[in-house]
C-alpha cells in the first residue's frame, strides 16, 4: 500500500475497521500515516466495530463513516448513515453539501437512531461475548474447516488490540463449512431454526448471510476465490439471544449438512459402482 500510494498519488484512502466478510482488522494508525504521507485523506468505515469498539479519528483517520442501520440503531428498522469529520473545515464542507443536496435524515429516523445509541453498549457487550464464545466452540467442529473471528487471532496479531478494545473483538464471525460448497451453505442456512437469514446485521437477533450469493454476488467467482471468499463461507451476525441457544441451533444445522450431503455423496458413490 505504501508503494502504491507513492506511485498513484491518491486523494482518498478508504479502509474498513473490520473487513467484510473475512473480518480482518485494519491497522488504522498505519493507514493514516501512509495516507497523510501521500497527501491523502483517510476514510474509515467503522460500521462493523461501531464507536463502542473503535474510534478511528483518535487513531489518525480524517473521517469515520457508519451505516446507522446496523449497530447504532440496533433493530434494523431505520435506514441512515453518519459521517464524522476530524477537522472543522471538513465538517463545514459536509454540512454545506448536505444542505445543497438534501441528504438529511428525517426527524423520525434520527429519533430511532438516537434511541438505539442509548442501548449500544448493553447490546454490544452481550453480542461480542456471545460471538467470542461461539467462535471458540466452533473452531474444533468437524463440519467447519475454519472460523474467522478477530478474537481468535488477537494473541498473534497485535493489530486487533491496537485497533479494537482489548476486551471485545466484535459481534461477527464467519465460518467455512466442510464440505466447503454452496450446497453445504444453503443446507446449513435452511436448517437453522433460531437464527435467520438476513442481508443486514447489528440487530438483536442472530442473522446469517451467504456472501457469494449476497454481499459479493457481483464479484467474479475467480476474484472471490482469490480473496478467500469461498462458496461454503457463511457470515454470522451474532445477536443477544442465549449463547447456548445460538450454538445449539448452529450445531443442529451442521448435523443436517452432514446428514443430507453425506447421504447424497453415499448415494452417488453407490450409483457409480
Amino acid at each position: 500500500m505504501r508503494e502504491a500510494s507513492r506511485s498513484t498519488q491518491p486523494r482518498i484512502l478508504v479502509a474498513e475497521t473490520i473487513s467484510n466478510p473475512l473480518l480482518k482488522v485494519c491497522d488504522i494508525a498505519a493507514c493514516a500515516e501512509i495516507a497523510h504521507a501521500a497527501g491523502a485523506k483517510l476514510i474509515v468505515d467503522n460500521t462493523f466495530a461501531s464507536p463502542y469498539l473503535c474510534q478511528p479519528l483518535k487513531q489518525g483517520a480524517d473521517f469515520s463513516v457508519h451505516s446507522a442501520t446496523k449497530y447504532l440503531s440496533g433493530h434494523c428498522d431505520v435506514m441512515g448513515g453518519l459521517v464524522v469529520a476530524r477537522d472543522e473545515a471538513d465538517k463545514l464542507a459536509l454540512v454545506g453539501i448536505m444542505k445543497l443536496v438534501g441528504g438529511v435524515l428525517g426527524p423520525w429516523d434520527a429519533h430511532e437512531i438516537l434511541r438505539g445509541v442509548k442501548t449500544l453498549a448493553v447490546r454490544l457487550d452481550r453480542q461480542c461475548s456471545n460471538a467470542s464464545y461461539i467462535a471458540d466452540q466452533l473452531r474444533s467442529h468437524p463440519n467447519i474447516s475454519k472460523v474467522h473471528y478477530p478474537g481468535l487471532v488477537a494473541h498473534e496479531d497485535e493489530t486487533v488490540y491496537r485497533t479494537l478494545r482489548q476486551d471485545l473483538a466484535g459481534a461477527l464471525l464467519s465460518i467455512e463449512l466442510n464440505p466447503n460448497t454452496r450446497e453445504a451453505a444453503f443446507q446449513f442456512m435452511d436448517s437453522l431454526q433460531l437464527c435467520v437469514r438476513s442481508t443486514s446485521l447489528g440487530d438483536v437477533f442472530t442473522g446469517v448471510l451467504h456472501p457469494a450469493t449476497a454481499s459479493h454476488r457481483e464479484m467474479a467467482p475467480a476474484r472471490r476465490q482469490q480473496l478467500g471468499i469461498s462458496d461454503g463461507l457463511v457470515r454470522v451476525a451474532v445477536g443477544i439471544e442465549s449463547a447456548q441457544d445460538i450454538l445449539a441451533d448452529i450445531h443442529q444445522a451442521l448435523a443436517s449438512v452432514e446428514k443430507h450431503l453425506g447421504a447424497a455423496t453415499g448415494a452417488a458413490g453407490a450409483k457409480r459402482k
